[in-house]
């Protein structure tokens, strides 16, 4: 299985696997769930995964996710 991280932003993070938006509290009940990172800026997690997904940026939900939660402001 390979290895994909994902960002937290505002308590959310955008799951590779549904391709949608998540509470980071979903996260702790999933079985594909390997590592919290806290320690880094932003903290991520890292998930294992059948294979790694196509770039994220291409994907509407992820767009859509993205500025949900790195809107800045004005």
């Amino acid at each position: 299985m390979a290895e994909a991280r994902t960002y937290v932003a505002g308590g959310h993070v955008y799951c590779q696997l549904v391709r949608s938006d998540r509470d980071v509290a979903e996260c702790f009940e999933c079985r594909r769930l390997r590592r919290i990172d806290e320690k880094h800026s932003p903290p991520y997690i890292v998930c294992d995964l059948e294979e790694i997904p196509a770039s994220a940026a291409s994907d509407p939900s992820f767009v859509e996710w993205w500025y949900r939660h790195h809107r800045r402001a004005r």
